[in-house]
């Protein structure tokens, strides 16, 4: 059976544990076997990261999502959206449509055309991204590490919240184990690749909050050059799908206009069989409901003693 690495959305990440909010944002009460700030061995936190990058979900899935844009001081948005998501040899990849605008009509009853943002987004070690917008002409623009950084369509996520690539940064310090919520969560600070310039310009680190007793991202952290705080992604309410666990919605949140944007899903399908097609760029040449997209449940069988 395949496996898609814990990554968020993904990203970017499946939680077998329910997270309010209010809770999520604190570190409370303490143990004995917490080692943060208590100099912990790196070689364990490596060993704890290898089993975390190697968690995931069964097979293919699909989603029907909504994003809800809610700035601070404006009024809130909604802008609904489909997520496949598999996995190829080089890692966890997924093909997206956000409609940024539904087709409507003007004053003069004349028909506005529905506007789709289509991405495909490649993470694990050597990580990528791909768009076109309904209506662009020529080929899928591939983006650079600082577009990476911009916004998706006016909300707070961006394809770096997506990708997620600095799960699988190679630099990193295990800041050891301490109790998140009342439960027991590794921290690890990711340090971002030394030659990727435009990056490095950006972002000074990202910090992890992986739950030990689930092996699951709860909470992310990202910083500036300068380590203050930009964003935090944490996650809100957990479902269960086709036997597996998901999460139920996503708050991305900016720590600087304190704006914030929900990722909901409405609809879930695990365990799917998908076309390789699907996640190819002639994909993005249309929108994913004009395709046709043939989906099979994948079956696991065991042997018999």
């Amino acid at each position: 059976m395949r496996r898609i690495p814990a990554f968020f959305i993904a990203t970017f990440i499946a939680a077998s544990f329910a997270l309010s909010a209010d809770a999520q944002r604190r570190i409370s009460e303490t143990s004995p076997l917490d080692t943060l700030g208590k100099n912990p061995s790196q070689e364990t936190g490596w060993e704890i990261l290898k089993k975390f990058r190697s968690f995931g979900w069964d097979g293919g899935y699909h989603w029907r999502v909504q994003l809800k844009v809610m700035p601070r001081r404006d009024r809130t948005r909604y802008l609904n959206g489909e997520i496949y998501g598999d996995r190829t040899d080089k890692g966890p990849i997924s093909r997206i449509d956000i409609v940024e605008q539904p087709i409507d009509v003007d004053s003069d009853g004349n028909r506005i055309e529905k506007r789709v943002l289509r991405l495909l987004l490649q993470s694990g070690q050597s990580p990528y991204a791909m768009g076109k917008r309904t209506g662009e002409e020529g080929p899928p623009h591939v983006y650079d590490s600082e577009e990476a950084l911009e916004q998706i369509a006016g909300s707070e996520f961006s394809l770096f919240d997506l990708l997620a690539p600095y799960v699988y940064w190679p630099r990193f310090r295990y800041e050891g184990r301490t109790t998140f919520r009342g439960s027991p969560t590794h921290l690890f600070w990711m340090y971002p690749p030394e030659e990727d310039e435009l990056l490095n310009q950006r972002i000074g680190g990202v910090r992890l909050f992986i739950n030990d007793q689930f092996n699951v991202l709860t909470q992310t952290e990202i910083f500036d050059a300068a380590d203050r705080k930009l964003k935090t992604i944490y996650i809100i309410g957990v479902d269960r799908v086709d036997g597996q666990t998901i999460f139920k919605e996503l708050d991305v949140r900016n720590e600087v206009t304190r704006d914030k944007t929900r990722l909901k899903i409405l609809d879930a399908s695990m365990g799917l069989e998908l076309p390789a097609s699907l996640f190819s760029a002639q994909s993005l040449m249309d929108d994913l409901q004009n395709q046709t997209i043939p989906i099979v449940r994948e079956e696991a069988f065991e042997a018999v003693q």
